[in-house]
């Protein structure tokens, strides 16, 4: 991917595309969840043997939020996912989730919409063979896109190394990274998570990889504050770190000694 028609501002759209779409998406599948188990505690049975009655049924989902996640978010990232690999020729995995994981969507919208509407049906049969059509089909739909976007996530872990040396992408990464990872790696940061996966040398790297970038095109400002969270590092409570990233904290260190100096702000 990190060819000469590379294209970093698209690789960053698609990330914040696909996080995006991921994060709205967990929020839909939360919320279902509380709500069968509440259901199914209410009714002291096992959420396998769980009927739900219509109206209780019409309100596992806001048809809302479906849609929007289907027309914005999965809509978005599908259309990114398309700029980025298929239009340039590249068969790639993370355009398959893409496109999946709308195609699922759109039909459990449908399926919701058709419960709304036939909730109130008089003929008790006809609700009977509905529910156990959507009482199969809601979990499987949401668990097969959970799935689907955890392997995504993977993909794209594998794939960060070959984007991180862009100068959209170190940029993006810096200014907009800890936004855009918030939650997505357990037990790391938003930032540090997406360095970690994009650099060896993980967050030191990263940090420098920002400095250099802003440094080489003048944004000496911009260039420091990367540089001295590179070095602020060293600070943090003693982890295993691997030599690179002792060896990117050196570098950081030498970088911002033979930067100029601050000029002192007027009192």
């Amino acid at each position: 991917m990190a060819s000469a028609a590379f294209d970093g501002g698209k690789a960053w759209d698609f990330l914040v595309a696909f996080f995006a779409a991921r994060r709205s998406f967990l929020a839909v599948f939360a919320r279902y969840e509380a709500r069968v188990h509440r259901f199914a505690r209410e009714a002291g049975v096992h959420r396998d043997d769980l009927v739900i009655p219509p109206a209780s049924l019409a309100r596992l989902f806001h048809a809302r939020r479906l849609q929007y996640l289907r027309d914005v978010r999965f809509a978005a990232l599908r259309s990114h996912a398309h700029g980025l690999f298929r239009e340039s020729g590249i068969v790639e995995p993370l355009d398959t989730v893409a496109s999946h994981c709308y195609h699922e969507i759109s039909i459990l919208l449908e399926e919701h919409l058709s419960v709304v509407r036939f909730q109130h049906l008089s003929d008790p049969r006809r609700y009977e063979q509905m529910f156990e059509e959507v009482s199969g089909y809601y979990p499987a739909r949401l668990r097969r896109v959970r799935k689907l976007l955890a392997d995504g996530v993977r993909r794209v872990e594998e794939i960060l190394p070959e984007w991180a040396r862009d100068r959209v992408f170190v940029r993006s990464a810096y200014l907009f990274g800890e936004r855009l990872a918030r939650g997505v790696w357990e037990g790391e940061g938003g930032l540090d998570g997406l360095y970690a996966h994009a650099y060896p040398g993980g967050a030191p790297e990263g940090y420098l990889e920002a400095g250099r970038s802003f440094v080489a095109s003048g944004f000496q400002p911009e260039g420091r504050r990367a540089l001295e969270q590179a070095v602020a590092i060293a600070r943090r409570p003693r982890r295993a770190r691997s030599r690179r990233a002792s060896g990117c904290i050196a570098e950081a260190r030498r970088m911002l000694k033979a930067l100029p100096q601050p000029k002192p702000v007027p009192a």
